[in-house]
């Protein structure tokens, strides 16, 4: 079977917003055999995150391009500069945001690929749920279906 490379200009790839976040998708899953999936965001300044949150099969990397990005990863703060690399594997507690006054710029490796579709399925349910926050259940079952756990805090916090 022919397989197709992938090439990309600057600024290239299919791209959405998340929170303010612009995420561009440079490789998915589905053009890997779902071995891995490769995404650049920006994050913009005062950018708060996605809550503390674990995968149980997902395992991913960060490499700051530019800016300061903040990690969380269980209970040690990273304050990562460009040209930092942050690994985070399966079942460890994290999370990311920028403090800063200027957008930040990263790459996201996630092995094995899927969990990048996971944000693509959230935009659109917000999209066509302007309640969607008031509703965490649902937010609940997209997560689990896409090996994405909430810190029971968080949890609470929400219910």
């Amino acid at each position: 079977m022919q397989k197709n490379a992938i090439t990309l200009t600057p600024g290239g790839g299919p791209t959405l917003t998340f929170m303010g976040m612009k995420i561009a998708y440079k490789v998915c899953g589905a053009d890997t055999d779902g071995a891995w999936a490769l995404l650049e965001s920006v994050l913009p300044p005062h950018f708060t995150g996605l809550p503390l949150h674990w995968h149980e099969q997902t395992h991913q990397g960060f490499y700051v391009l530019e800016g300061r990005v903040t990690f969380q990863l269980g209970a040690q703060i990273f304050i990562a500069d460009p040209g930092a690399f942050v690994d985070v594997p399966t079942d460890v507690l994290h999370t990311f945001f920028n403090q800063q006054e200027q957008p930040a710029r990263l790459l996201e490796i996630i092995t094995p690929g899927g969990l990048e579709d996971s944000l693509k399925e959230l935009v659109a349910l917000a999209q066509s749920e302007p309640t969607l926050l008031l509703k965490p259940h649902k937010l609940l079952e997209l997560y689990k279906r896409h090996d994405t756990f909430l810190h029971e805090d968080v949890i609470h916090d929400r219910e």
